[in-house]
């Protein structure tokens, strides 16, 4: 019986950390910085951007259903400089012009500068699919390796105590919560930005159909 007991695992003593182990960790601490990176510089990046909801750009789809040119230059005039609807600023050029006179290049250029400024959110929305992907799957590897491990040591140890297969058990338990509120992170973040995008893409779609509709010559 004083073999028995020697033999099982002492709680007191727990085991060394692998190399593996931090490894892991290291990179679950990386994917959470890389997070909070991401949300502050989105937030930094779309601060100034006028909202989709309400506001003057949803103004300005109204001014040019109605097809008030004057009231569509003064809301133009309105859109920040750093949105990326900044290219309809243009449309300042409708107080002495209409519609139908505007220069042609114009909604084409707008509509490339849009593009261009959202691409950057959707390259990040990618990353962020990425990485959780990523963080799955090392997680997958780290927790079939962490079993692996509890299961040679009981094969190596005939009496190995319930309670110190519990704690090891335990341990993985806790990598695995950790992983997930960091996949929560990462997939709300990216809904968040696809949300985003889907949003102004919508308004945007809306808003040069309306002018290329006015932009077409009377008959």
């Amino acid at each position: 019986m004083q073999e028995t007991a020697n033999m099982q695992w002492d709680l007191r003593e727990p085991p060394p950390v692998s190399a593996i182990t931090k490894l892991y960790f290291l990179f679950v601490l990386a994917c959470c910085i890389w997070a909070a990176v991401v949300f502050i510089k989105r937030l930094w990046k779309s601060r100034s951007w006028p909202s989709t909801r309400r506001g003057n750009l949803i103004a300005l789809s109204r001014a040019l259903q109605a097809a008030d040119a004057t009231q569509a230059s003064t809301l133009a005039a309105d859109i920040p400089e750093a949105s990326p609807e900044a290219g309809l600023r243009s449309l300042i050029a409708l107080k002495s012009l209409a519609f139908h006179e505007l220069p042609s290049d114009i909604i084409d250029r707008a509509d490339l500068r849009f593009t261009y400024e959202l691409s950057v959110l959707r390259a990040t929305a990618a990353n962020l699919k990425s990485l959780a992907t990523l963080l799955l799957v090392i997680t997958g590897a780290w927790t079939a390796y962490g079993l692996v491990n509890i299961c040679e040591g009981i094969s190596a140890t005939p009496a190995t105590g319930t309670s110190g297969v519990y704690g090891s058990l335990s341990e993985i338990f806790v990598g695995l919560c950790l992983s997930q509120v960091v996949l929560a992170i990462l997939y709300i973040l990216r809904w968040r930005i696809v949300t985003l995008l889907a949003r102004r893409e919508r308004l945007w779609n809306l808003l040069v159909a309306q002018l290329r509709i006015l932009s077409i010559p009377p008959r």
